[in-house]
């Protein structure tokens, strides 16, 4: 018989007497058999252990075996291991895997480097600044004008946005190469790679990740689609400054003073070699000074002397020392210890530093602008001039839910949204809240999740949804009114919290803290198998999951950077030119005022008569009070000599409100008077043309058409005393000379026709010849 059958049947005979001794209570004896039998039941308890270990192998071998038989499992675990192996090598050179994100954004934004030209505001805010253009500059003049360079006290116009340190870049550009827009442009692209760099190492500094997912960080902020109107469209700018010195000042305050616990690296249980063991290391915060404080506390003033928002960002250093306070007061109850009288100063100190600081500035603010005067229009602004306080609620709220939608899923993007693109919402059971509804549920859920994570998540997790919420204040219309209903420039800084936020989730997904375990650890291998096992990422180590998971958000990070990456590429193109730009947005955007003015004007200059008209009635019907619509059609109908259209779009637009910054009244007036005329309706032509003059005496076309339509009424004398005002306005306008020659000869001033005629000449050697005084029209603007 075999040894081990032998074993068998011993165990057999000794099983069966044990059990006969147990009914009749004879413990002594059963005591006495099994200890004498113990070398044999100490075998026997290790051969039942190797059995199922050798079971519970061959079950993991053939899981596995159907694991590595599935496609998305073969083709998930070279590519998770690449990307550990990258991530790694992050955590060892977070620097130099920050630069290169930068280049990969750089190279998303290429094209911009070669466009030339300035756009809508730009103009404004350097062409005709004196802050930026003037052959001095002083302190004074700095403080006293505002960002487009009007006075901020007197009586004229201003919204008194005061922002002087994005004023003097815009000096500096400047001075290095005068108004050659190219280098504008390449200043914004350079500065917002810089600003994600930055934001990468907040993500270290301030919330304690390692370089790999600051690598993410600052990708996902440098490719968002909704910033390229903050890098393409110059004046924006000062949210870029913004955001940059706020996010230095949250980095110099996090490692002086409240430093965070670092997060374990990137995929920890997959153990990528050679780099795994290499961790970015956050210092501690060892200047507890409290002067100290002043380096963030002026970042942050100079970040709101970029941008009035950069103000807001005083609420994160204090949000950090609540942080830490309730931290510590926590570890100070489960010590059982009292809190140090000493710590507790410093917390305070700091705490009351940030209250007073936060004060002062926004008083000091206060004074030396007094106050922030919006001067809206209604086409900036609709929701803010509805009477109805509940359509005014509404539609803020469906404008929250724009806001979120071009952060999440930015596929839609334009430069405006004015009148009427965001139309009114008046009733509760308009289905356009479901996406605010969204929104706020989103909001709600996401701070209950982060407040359910593990204490270094949740830490980070409340850092990064205040920097999104807090900055987004000014921009929501709940404090104050905005001068525009959405921008996508005003989401720059809340995206730097929406990115950093996004971050701190996929981290806590992909280190396990959101799924509890769902059975206990498995034994470990055998010695046999361990080398097989191990290579294969091991069982009872949890890598498997791991491996699952980080595919998991390798297949989500990498989907969603190549998305963002061609949408901003494609974003860029649409930026090229104003022209292009107005062209494609005017086409995306067909309910808004301000796009189909702008495309009715592209096509108006490139002379496309009916699609400027088309464009324009749109406009119209989008903003019927404005008159800007009115006078362009009317003006393209002049060109078409359709001059009773004309008369009747120019008369419509009289009684409509203007813009005064686009277009002047006088002009207004001045075009219909020629529409007239051209109608047979002199004296009415003359009454509009005096009005015009009445208006802006120096308009040197309204006299010199003022002259003509004298002349044709045969008031030869008022002609020519019209016409020398209007040569004496504009003495390099070879057309007034030329009518002034013909009307003094008719009334016999020889010389005079003879020497106004040799300075026309000289002016234009080829002007044709004057038979009759020649009106002018020439469309402003």
């Amino acid at each position: 018989m075999p040894k081990q059958e032998q074993s068998n049947v011993e165990g057999r005979l000794l099983l069966k007497e044990a059990i006969e001794l147990i009914p009749s209570g004879r413990w002594e004896e059963l005591t006495s058999l099994l200890q004498s039998h113990a070398p044999q039941l100490q075998a026997a308890r290790l051969r039942l252990e190797q059995q199922a270990l050798e079971l519970h192998s061959t079950r993991a071998r053939s899981q596995n075996d159907k694991q590595d038989a599935n496609p998305v499992r073969q083709m998930g675990t070279p590519i998770v291991r690449t990307v550990a192996a990258a991530a790694a090598w992050a955590d060892r050179f977070p620097w130099l895997a920050l630069l290169v994100i930068q280049a990969v954004i750089l190279a998303t934004y290429a094209q911009g480097f070669l466009y030339r030209g300035f756009i809508m505001d730009d103009a404004v805010g350097m062409m005709r600044n004196p802050n930026v253009i003037g052959e001095t500059l002083s302190f004074a003049d700095l403080m006293r004008r505002d960002f487009w360079g009007l006075p901020m006290h007197g009586s004229g116009w201003t919204n008194k946005s005061f922002r002087p340190l994005t004023t003097l870049t815009f000096r500096w550009n400047y001075l290095l190469h005068g108004l050659d827009s190219s280098g504008f442009h390449a200043t914004n692209i350079l500065l917002h790679c810089l600003t994600s760099l930055i934001l990468g190492r907040t993500a270290t500094v301030a919330l304690g990740m390692s370089g790999s997912w600051a690598a993410l960080a600052s990708a996902l902020f440098g490719v968002h689609p909704v910033h390229t109107e903050n890098v393409l469209y110059l004046v924006c700018r000062a949210d870029i400054l913004a955001c940059l010195l706020g996010l230095l000042a949250m980095n110099c305050y996090a490692a002086s003073f409240s430093p965070p616990a670092a997060l374990r690296p990137l995929w920890p249980t997959l153990r990528s070699r050679p780099f795994d063991a290499a961790v970015a290391a956050v210092g501690s915060g060892i200047l507890q000074n409290p002067l100290w404080m002043i380096f963030p506390v002026l970042l942050i003033i100079a970040s709101g002397l970029c941008k009035e928002s950069g103000f807001t960002l005083f609420s994160i250093p204090m949000l950090m020392e609540l942080l830490d306070f309730l931290s510590m007061q926590a570890w100070v109850q489960h010590q059982k210890e009292r809190f140090a009288k000493r710590t507790f100063r410093r917390f305070r100190l700091r705490a009351g530093l940030l209250v007073a600081s936060t004060f002062l500035v926004f008083v000091a603010r206060y004074r030396h602008t007094g106050g922030t005067s919006l001067n809206m229009s209604p086409q900036d602004n609709p929701i803010s001039f509805e009477t109805e306080r509940k359509a005014r609620i509404l539609s803020y709220s469906y404008v929250h839910g724009v806001y979120m939608r071009l952060l999440v899923w930015p596929q839609f993007l334009c430069y405006d949204y004015s009148m009427d693109a965001i139309p009114m919402v008046r009733d509760v059971f308009d289905c356009r809240l479901m996406l605010p509804l969204s929104a706020y549920v989103g909001c709600m859920a996401s701070v209950s999740f982060v407040m359910q994570l593990p204490a270094r998540h949740r830490r980070s997790g409340l850092i990064a949804l205040a920097l999104l919420v807090v900055s987004f204040l000014p921009a929501s219309n709940i404090l104050f009114p905005v001068g525009t209903v959405v921008g996508e420039r005003l989401m720059y800084v809340p995206s730097a919290g929406y990115c950093l936020a996004v971050v701190v989730v996929l981290h806590a997904f992909l280190q396990g803290t959101l799924h509890k375990p769902r059975a206990p650890p498995r034994p470990e291998p055998t010695k046999i198998q361990r080398g097989k096992e191990i290579h294969s990422w091991g069982i009872g180590s949890g890598r498997p999951e791991a491996m699952r998971r980080g595919f998991k958000v390798t297949l989500c990070v990498t989907l969603a950077l190549t998305a963002l990456s061609v949408r901003t590429w494609l974003r860029v193109w649409d930026w090229e030119s104003s022209d292009t730009l107005f062209i494609r947005d005017g086409a995306r955007q067909p309910q808004s005022s301000k796009t189909q003015f702008n495309l009715g004007i592209t096509h108006m200059q490139m002379q496309e008569w009916d699609a400027a008209v088309d464009a324009l009635v749109r406009c119209a019907w989008a903003d019927p009070l404005s008159s800007l619509p009115f006078y362009r059609i009317g003006q393209i109908e002049i060109l078409r000599n359709r001059f009773d259209s004309a008369e009747r779009w120019l008369a419509a637009a009289i009684d409509k409100f203007g813009a005064s910054l686009m277009v002047r009244d006088e002009e207004v007036f001045h075009d219909l008077a020629l529409a007239m005329f051209q109608n047979g309706k002199v004296d009415q032509a003359e009454t509009r043309l005096r009005i015009s003059l009445q208006l802006n005496p120096d308009f040197a076309k309204g006299w010199n058409n003022l002259a003509c339509c004298l002349a044709s009424k045969m008031n030869l004398n008022d002609s020519a005393r019209a016409l020398r005002k209007a040569v004496s306005l504009d003495p390099e306008n070879p057309q007034y000379w030329a009518n002034l020659a013909v009307l003094s000869q008719h009334l016999g001033d020889y010389a005079t026709s003879k020497s106004a005629m040799s300075t026309a000449l000289q002016i234009w050697p080829s002007m044709p010849e004057h038979r009759d005084c020649a009106w002018e029209f020439a469309p402003a603007g």
